[in-house]
Formats: structure tokens, sequence, C-alpha cells
């Protein structure tokens, strides 16, 4: 999503799981499986952003 709502990475890093997935959903109109998949994947992209490996 081009223009994802910086609220989503801000929930998704302070720990706020449901909030972000309700967050993605209100911003792309997806479903709830959909948000929870995004949500997932993009945590996982921000882990590995902030904590590269050596």
């Amino acid at each position: 999503m081009e223009n994802l709502p910086e609220s989503v990475d801000r929930e998704i890093l302070n720990g706020r799981i449901i909030h972000a997935v309700k967050a993605y959903r209100d911003a792309s109109g997806c479903t709830i499986h959909e948000a929870m998949d995004f949500v997932e994947e993009r945590r996982a992209e921000l882990l590995r952003r902030d904590r590269p490996s050596t």
C-alpha cells in the first residue's frame, strides 16, 4: 500500500497489533484476514529494518 498511514507502523512498533490491524483495515478497506497478513508481514519487515543481521 503506497499511502500506508504512519499509525500502522507506530502501533506495530508499540506492540499494539490489534490497533494496527484496525488502522490498516480502515485505510485499505480489506478483510480482517488480509489486514492480519499484512500487519504480520509489515511487523517482520520493521523488525529486520531495526535489527539488521551482522
